[in-house]
This record gives structure tokens, sequence and C-alpha cells, in this order.
């Protein structure tokens, strides 16, 4: 049971080769938010050149991201924090059109918490490598 995450503490642990990650004992949930924040991560580092005001901006309103949520099991705290994360940068996709793009296609991977057959989005803004 997870109660509170501070997204940039997890986000630097969680340095590791695919190789490593055997995914044992992790939930459907808990996968794919990691996999999202990966993307993220991912995309981030790929783009900071090439898109510098709105990357920065999406890294450090990430970075800054903090839910509590007392008393909740994997299968609700990682989609609840998820949704919260897209919420969190969502007035960056308001104000730049790069943001806009990773904020839509985050759309379509937190739609699989609740449909796990649907398609995740892989695209040029939000990379899956």
């Amino acid at each position: 049971m997870r109660d509170d995450f501070e997204y940039e503490d997890d986000f630097a642990q969680n340095d590791f080769d695919e190789e490593e990650d055997d995914d044992f004992g992790m939930t459907f949930e808990e996968d794919l938010y990691l996999m999202i924040r990966e993307k993220l991560r991912d995309t981030i580092q790929e783009f900071k050149a090439t898109y510098p005001a709105p990357i920065k901006k999406l890294e450090n309103a990430i970075g800054s991201f903090k839910v509590t949520a007392k008393n909740t099991d994997d299968t609700k705290f990682y989609p609840l924090v998820a949704k919260l994360l897209c919420e969190h940068i969502k007035p960056l996709a308001q104000e730049y059109e790069e943001v806009q793009e990773i904020y839509d296609n985050m759309q379509a991977d937190i739609t699989r918490f609740k449909n796990q057959r649907a398609h995740g989005f892989e695209g040029e803004l939000y990379l899956s490598e």
C-alpha cells in the first residue's frame, strides 16, 4: 500500500536497465504507471535541447509533483497518481503545443488503467525508449 508519492524521489531511484526489470511482484497498475513515467523521462531527455522552454517547464512541473493518498492499494493508487500527474501538467499543455501533444499522448496510456487491452501511445513527443 502506498500512502504518498514524490515524483522526483521515485523518478531518480528507478534508473534501471530493462533487462533487470522482470516485473516480478509488480501489479499491472504499477507497471503501467512506471512505463508512463519512463516515457516522460525519456521525452524530457530527448527534447530538452530542441524545445528548451516548454520541456524545462515540464521537467520543473514534474519535479514538483507530490501526492498523498492514505491507505490506498496499488489498483487505486497508481491510476490516481497518473491522473493527477496529467492534471498537474495540463496548464502547461494549454501554454505550449509540445506539452499539449505529450499531455494528449499520456491520456491514451492512462485509459489503459480502465481497459488493459487498450493500446498505449508511442509517438514523437512521448517516447518509449
